[in-house]
């Protein structure tokens, strides 16, 4: 479904991402690990427009995009949740809702996906008229992730979805990760906490320094011992 290939990112003289290349299958749960520093926010920034590559393409369902800007990604069916959640702090759960879905017509559809995610984030209910800027952390990533898939992606991004965020709440958001994989969305998930990702992805992708370091199945990165202590802090088993 998506591609990146030899993708480059700078900053002045500073290179970032060196020729990185991955790729997630429809219906996939893939995930991008390495330690703080790796380069793996630039890597997606790059891929969604938000910062300029310095080389390499992108490609999606079998066309090449990498001179789309991030609104038509958006609107081919490519969404990120940033890290740090990002979410409009004066407005309310309904508004940023609202904004999430602002590139479809489909009331019904739109009120329906509404429903879904406040059932099953329940607080986002409770909190629905207030600002987003009285939320907790958790409540807020709860509300970035929903409002990114207001949009019907056909592709989700996400940067550090479990940044800060107490044991308790990251569990809960990533069994909602299964459970989108479940509903057929596609998922690209940024992450240091290599540990509980690696508990439902279906493969992954280890980078440091800029580059590529490890790229295969969950399971065969569980047993390189190597690059699990190495780059990420972890024992292999």
């Amino acid at each position: 479904m998506f591609k990146a290939e030899n993708i480059s990112v700078s900053y002045g003289p500073i290179r970032a991402v060196r020729d990185v290349s991955l790729d997630v299958a429809e219906g996939e749960i893939v995930t991008l690990l390495g330690p703080n520093g790796a380069g793996k926010s630039s890597l997606i920034s790059a891929l969604i427009g938000l910062v300029p590559r310095a080389g390499g393409r992108v490609v999606f369902r079998g066309e090449d995009v990498s001179a789309l800007p991030t609104e038509s990604l958006v609107r081919q069916g490519i969404t990120v949740t940033p890290e740090g959640r990002r979410v409009f702090a004066d407005l309310t759960v309904a508004e940023n809702l609202r904004l999430g879905a602002a590139t479809r017509a489909d009331r019904d559809g739109i009120a329906e996906d509404t429903e879904k995610f406040l059932d099953m984030f329940p607080i986002l209910r409770e909190r629905y008229h207030a600002a987003a800027k009285y939320m907790s952390g958790g409540e807020q990533q709860m509300l970035a992730i929903s409002r990114s898939l207001m949009s019907r992606p056909k592709l989700l991004m996400l940067d550090e979805p479990s940044l800060g965020l107490a044991p308790r709440i990251v569990d809960q958001i990533f069994e909602f990760l299964v459970r989108l994989r479940d509903w057929g969305v596609t998922i690209l998930v940024v992450e240091q906490n290599a540990g509980d990702v690696l508990e439902f992805a279906d493969r992954a992708y280890v980078l440091a320094s800029g580059s590529m370091q490890f790229a295969g199945t969950t399971e065969a990165l569980r047993e390189s011992g190597d690059i699990m202590e190495i780059y990420l802090g972890l024992e292999g088993h």
